[in-house]
């Protein structure tokens, strides 16, 4: 069984409307996004040049490479997509080939004469057209692969590169100007002549470095930035909203003027900055951002969302309130837009006091994403569907704007989201520090929370306890001479991260799976509310099932099993327990 179908067994939501719909599994046990995320890093490995170095940008539903290109935002999304599929299983391979594309990019995609990023890219890594202007977009995207890989290794070189084209961005793209403060859209190569603003240069500095930087680095500059661009979101995109029919004005000349000449809403825009707000309102504690956030939200639920089959749809007239069909037979829903629905109904759920719309939001989108965009033949996602859930144009796994990205952070933010603020339990991460010859200490912050919102329950090192870590304030201390893989898991502090009660009853909890790691002997705690019949089912991490399913007889309350795996390498494996209604799955790891 290859990672695709293994995919394929997990999802378990129920297809169709969802009306009726139970929790999605995705949802009800997060864990099952490791796989699905692993699976999407397995397809991208396959686009990697081995000869030259190097992902290609184009790439057919069955992962053939259709072109030459290989565009700076395919290298800084597919890497960080390889980061964040490290940090999920544990496998040192993804983050290898992260690595190796952000050098590579760097190498090649750097303008070493006037500074920024070459936007597209052949075959040999020269730039086809390097005298064209940069964008922002492509400045704040080309930072995301480094941003994951320093949060993950915490490297120097990485650090060093990030800095340099933050920098970057604050000196060419940053309007100082009292009033009209943001970052310009567009300038020359040179730096030189800049114009515009608009929705891509504002919201992807949040998403894309600017939170990961305020998050790693503590400095009060970079959250006064934060507080900035929020600023940016609320007065102009939301100021905005008076006047248009649906959804808000996304470009502007550099004085923050709407151009009524472009006239496109994007409900996955809408979103995205509801999810900025909501973001950025638990670092600073701004509870002021939330009303903006609501109305955001809802005015996708309202007039832009499928409440019948789940996930908002694409694109609309702003002034007509018209729907953009793009030429297509019938209403589509797009793969990045799906993502911000999910993540912003998780980012908001809570915070918007007893709503319950944000969690239903995210749980019918995930639904319908992981039904049927993903493509359980070949792997990865499909860039389009129909309303319902069919083949429509865009089938293509790879090119100028989409790769391993949004497909990857959907499933690890689920996971994230999923454990930390919806579930309010546990959630583990990889990291990978090299040996340095002096003492240091590590901030570890991997979601968007005030300093007391997040707390680091254990640790361990090479599979091994380590206790050499502060809970609270979630500094890792590494003597000199110290490095290697570490396992760091999060909990909420109860009194800032409240979870939202569940939506259906537990019938069958998995407790726990102890030791963990663990060598050869597994022993597997779960509890029943009713009498039941449950199957232990055990994979591998590419989804080959290394036990045939053991099922047996049990009353209600906690029971114990014990798993022998003493003929099977060392490496990362699922234990899954299902009682015929309900599956839960637990990630566990064997060092022999």
């Amino acid at each position: 069984m290859n990672r695709y179908l293994f995919v394929s067994l997990l999802l378990l939501c129920s297809v169709g409307p969802i009306l009726a719909q139970e929790i999605c599994v995705y949802l009800q046990d997060p864990d099952h996004n490791i796989a699905y995320v692993d699976s999407c890093a397995a397809f991208w490995e396959g686009v990697w040049d081995d000869d030259q170095g190097g992902f290609y940008t184009n790439v057919s539903r069955s992962g053939g490479v259709t072109g030459t290109a290989k565009n700076m935002l395919t290298q800084t999304r597919n890497a960080y997509g390889m980061v964040r599929a490290f940090m999920l299983t544990g496998d040192t391979q993804w983050l290898a080939l992260a690595r190796e594309a952000l050098w590579w990019m760097h190498e090649h995609a750097w303008d070493e004469s006037y500074g920024g990023w070459f936007a597209e890219l052949d075959e040999d890594g020269d730039p086809t057209n390097p005298n064209g202007g940069k964008s922002a977009f492509d400045a704040h995207y080309a930072l995301l692969g480094l941003a994951a890989y320093v949060e993950a290794t915490q490297d120097t070189t990485a650090w060093r590169w990030l800095l340099e084209g933050y920098d970057y961005l604050e000196e060419v793209f940053w309007d100082d100007r009292d009033d009209y403060f943001g970052y310009y859209d567009w300038v020359y190569r040179d730096g030189s002549n800049p114009h515009g603003k608009s929705f891509n240069a504002t919201v992807d500095a949040i998403t894309t470095h600017c939170l990961l930087l305020e998050l790693m680095q503590g400095d009060p500059a970079y959250n006064a930035r934060l507080n900035e661009l929020a600023d940016n979101i609320v007065t102009h995109l939301v100021g905005s909203m008076d006047d248009q029919v649906i959804g808000f004005a996304e470009e502007y000349d550099i004085d923050w003027t709407p151009d009524n000449g472009e006239t496109m809403t994007i409900m996955g825009h809408v979103l995205k900055a509801a999810w900025c707000l909501g973001r950025i309102s638990r670092v600073t504690g701004d509870a002021s951002l939330l009303e903006p956030a609501n109305r955001l939200f809802t005015n996708v639920w309202e007039m832009g969302y499928d409440h019948e089959y789940g996930g908002p749809y694409k694109d609309y007239n702003r002034l007509t309130g018209d729907m953009l069909m793009w030429g297509n037979p019938d209403t589509t829903k797009a793969w990045w837009q799906m993502e911000q629905a999910v993540m912003a109904g998780l980012e908001l759920n809570g915070l918007l006091g007893e709503d319950t719309r944000p969690i239903t939001m995210a749980d019918s989108s995930l639904h319908f994403f992981m039904n049927y965009f993903v493509d359980h033949t070949y792997g990865e996602i499909y860039e389009n569907r129909t309303r319902e859930g069919e083949e429509t144009w865009g089938t293509t796994k790879g090119n100028g704007s989409k790769a391993g990205y949004h497909s990857i952070e959907t499933g690890y933010y689920s996971y994230l989201y999923g454990h930390l603020l919806y579930h309010g339990g546990h959630a583990s991460l990889y990291y990978s520090f090299t040996p340095v010859d002096y003492d240091r200490q590590l901030s570890l912050t991997p979601i968007a929370v005030d300093a007391a919102g997040l707390e680091i329950v254990a640790v361990s090192h090479e599979g091994n306890e380590y206790t050499n870590f502060s809970s609270d304030t979630r500094i890792l201390t590494l003597p000199a001479g110290t490095g290697g893989i570490f396992l760091v898991e999060f909990a909420p502090n109860s009194n800032t991260l409240p979870a939202a009660p569940r939506t259906r009853p537990e019938e069958l909890r998995l407790l726990s799976c102890y030791p963990n790691p663990f060598n050869a002997a597994l022993n597997i705690e779960f509890e029943l509310a009713h009498a039941a019949r449950i199957t232990l089912s055990v994979y591998n991490l590419i989804g080959q099932r290394v036990r045939q399913p053991v099922a047996a007889d049990y009353s209600s309350g906690r029971h114990q099993l014990n798993l022998s795996l003493e003929d099977q390498p060392t490496g990362n494996y699922f234990v899954r327990l299902d009682n015929g209604s309900q599956m839960t799955m637990a990630r566990v790891l064997m060092l022999k």
